[in-house]
């Protein structure tokens, strides 16, 4: 599985993915996919969270989208 966070600012009205965690048993597979999250930049990046985008992570990390899980978390709720 890969555990993708996206923060939601409704102040400031953007969403980021903040944290990937790559959690697959196979180690080369989960090393390959880590490489690939740090070469893709994707931590960071503003996106739109629409129903693509999981197919959209899917192609950059080249993984099945069933291995992929979004969270949002609401950061000025606090």
């Amino acid at each position: 599985m890969i555990e993708i966070i996206i923060d939601h600012s409704y102040e400031d009205d953007y969403f980021m993915i903040s944290n990937i965690d790559v959690k697959i048993k196979d180690v080369a597979e989960k090393e390959r996919v880590e490489k690939l999250v740090k070469q893709s930049g994707l931590e960071g990046q503003l996106v739109t969270p629409d129903r693509d985008l999981i197919e959209r992570i899917a192609k950059i990390l080249d993984v099945r989208e069933e291995l992929i899980d979004i969270d949002t978390n609401e950061i000025d709720l606090m």
